[in-house]
């Protein structure tokens, strides 16, 4: 097992251990499971907590990697070597992301990834739309794995709009 698939199957024991309810890797690692991987420095992982209080707290991730011996830099949980950002759903979308993730392998492994529709609302997102997501929005629609009417129902769900895209004619 390489350490990717280590820090896949650790954040998998997230949700069996019931830290979690639910969790997605969405971000650049996504990304790479439906067009070309891009660099990245990191592994977001998205997650929701059975809670529905208004204050989430970080806390019972911080106990999980202690417990297993994880060590934390700054946002980052060290798993395997490879720096894992766990984050918490921030908005309804990406509650959505979470819920409709698919069960994708990986080495040995299987894990939940974002569908591609939802990874390009989340890049056109006011807060997190720059031009490096723009580029991570087209390399998508250039692959064959998005589905465009999903992606239509999403991105009206949402009130987000695809850029302009100048194909040269």
């Amino acid at each position: 097992m390489d350490n990717f698939a280590e820090a896949l199957a650790a954040i998998r024991d997230l949700k069996n251990e019931g830290i979690v309810s639910n969790y997605a890797i969405g971000g650049a690692m996504a990304l790479s499971f439906w067009a070309e991987a891009v660099p990245t420095y990191d592994l977001d992982v998205f997650v929701l907590f059975g809670s529905n209080e208004l204050i989430m707290t970080m806390t019972p991730i911080y106990e999980w990697a202690a417990r297993h011996g994880y060590e934390v830099r700054s946002e980052h949980i060290e798993i395997a070597g490879i720096p894992v950002q766990v984050l918490p759903a921030h908005d309804a979308l990406t509650e959505e992301a979470i819920v409709t993730a698919v069960d994708l392998p990986y080495d040995t492994e299987t894990t939940r990834v974002m569908r591609p529709e939802y990874l390009i609302g989340m890049f056109l997102e006011k807060s997190a739309r720059s031009a490096k997501r723009l580029a991570r929005v087209a390399m998508l629609l250039e692959s064959d794995k998005v589905d465009r009417e999903l992606l239509s129902r999403v991105l009206g769900r949402y009130g987000l709009k695809l850029p302009r895209y100048d194909d040269g004619d």
